[in-house]
């Protein structure tokens, strides 16, 4: 039984007109919060051994 062959089917015409796209707003950035050990913290984990060793040094 020989198959019947699939009809062509239309195909959709170009359109005439111009296609128009929304204008690109870049979003601002925004600041990260800050999460994490302030300055201070890492000057006295500097200071304090540093003034311990100073402190062993010292002649008694």
């Amino acid at each position: 039984t020989p198959k019947p062959e699939p009809t062509p089917q239309p195909r959709p015409r170009p359109s005439a007109k111009p296609v128009s796209y929304p204008r690109y707003h870049p979003q601002p950035h925004r600041r990260a919060p800050r999460h994490g050990p302030s300055p201070i913290t890492y000057v006295l984990l500097i200071a304090v051994p540093a003034l311990a060793a100073v402190a062993a040094l010292r002649p008694r």
